[in-house]
């Protein structure tokens, strides 16, 4: 009996072409050595707003038919570990925060209302094809009046002692909120890319707070309130990929990880570590000087738009950096968006 085998090869000029195999009869050239290198948790992507009112647009079929690709076990993605924002991403239809009273520290007034509307709903969808799916979540922002200057597109976190207990009260209602209405978040990351002052909700850190608020402030407030869920040192960046040469900044690791890691009391807090866009460079210092602690690469670098034949091919590269220094997942930014909406913060330019 011979058997043959199908499978699929793209090219510049030819792509997803089916190629045919037959098996022949030189012996295969492989050793197996039995060494073993990190744990693949998984692949996944970003729930955003601006998705799920992309999916309002296809009718039942074509929506099951995204669902079942992206979520389910024998779907083409498979995608099984995936991100959500903590309020407004810069995919969010409005910029918002879950308390936007000043002055409420003691977070009375707390609210996940908004999130019913698009994110819940799609998540809920998404769990309806994957029941094991994984969350992680993080803030582009803070709430505005826990920042200065008051605004979600600029700023730091206020370094005051009841503004830093309230940002951690803050991550605990999220989580307990999710879990009442049946979402388990597995994962917070304090912050979306910490380095970078960007035209959509954002918020500024450097190491030594990132260091302080989780020592301090987060951590304890997830063991006082008995959370599971795991704290990452993540989401780590920089605004843009040529930043460094260009104006010789840097992520470096001395400045965040590095730092945040070596204070055994924030340390004793922290899973794993998430890198993104120039956080790269870094990544390859961390899992060597880290090796026990888990990482991921938490947002894809997006293209222009275009699907190009280049783009496909620095995104390999990255896939072969990240797994090479040792990420267990990498996370795709938007799944599903409208044609017009691929530009970066299309539609977050109204508060």
């Amino acid at each position: 009996m011979t058997f043959t085998f199908n499978g699929y090869s793209t090219t510049q000029d030819s792509s997803w072409k089916e190629l045919t195999f037959a098996p022949t009869n030189e012996s295969a050239n492989l050793k197996l050595t039995g060494e073993q290198h990190q744990l693949v948790e998984g692949f996944g992507g970003c729930f955003n707003e601006l998705g799920y009112m992309a999916l309002s647009h296809l009718n039942e079929d074509q929506r099951h038919e995204v669902f079942h690709s992206l979520f389910h076990p024998e779907g083409d993605h498979k995608f099984n570990i995936c991100r959500l924002p903590i309020g407004a991403s810069d995919y969010a239809e409005q910029w918002y925060s879950h308390n936007e009273v000043d002055g409420d520290v003691a977070m009375e007034h707390f609210s996940i209302e908004r999130d019913f509307k698009y994110l819940i709903p799609y998540i809920k969808e998404a769990l309806s094809y994957n029941p094991n799916l994984q969350f992680f979540a993080s803030p582009w922002s803070p709430p505005t009046w826990m920042k200065s200057p008051k605004a979600y597109n600029y700023g730091t976190l206020r370094w005051e002692k009841d503004i830093l207990d309230a940002y951690a009260l803050y991550f605990v209602k999220f989580v307990q909120a999710y879990r009442e209405a049946g979402i388990t978040i597995h994962q917070v990351h304090v912050q979306n890319e910490v380095i970078a002052d960007q035209k959509f909700p954002s918020c500024m850190w450097t190491g030594e707070q990132l260091r302080e608020f989780i020592a301090d402030y987060l951590g304890p407030a997830f063991d006082k309130h008995g959370l599971d869920t795991e704290i990452w040192l993540g989401t780590i960046n920089a605004p843009d990929p040529w930043e460094e040469l260009i104006k010789k900044k840097t992520n470096d690791f001395d400045e965040y990880a590095g730092l945040v890691l070596s204070d055994p009391k924030a340390y004793s807090y922290i899973k794993g570590v998430g890198y993104q866009w120039a956080g790269k460079n870094a990544i390859q210092r961390t899992a060597a000087s880290y090796p026990e602690l888990r990482y991921m690469q938490t947002e894809n670098e997006c293209g222009d738009g275009n699907n190009s034949w280049n783009y496909a091919k620095y995104v390999y590269n990255l896939y072969q950096h990240y797994f090479s220094n040792g990420v267990n997942a990498y996370i795709y930014w938007n799944m599903v968006l409208n044609p017009k909406a691929a530009a970066r913060g299309a539609g977050s330019r109204t508060p």
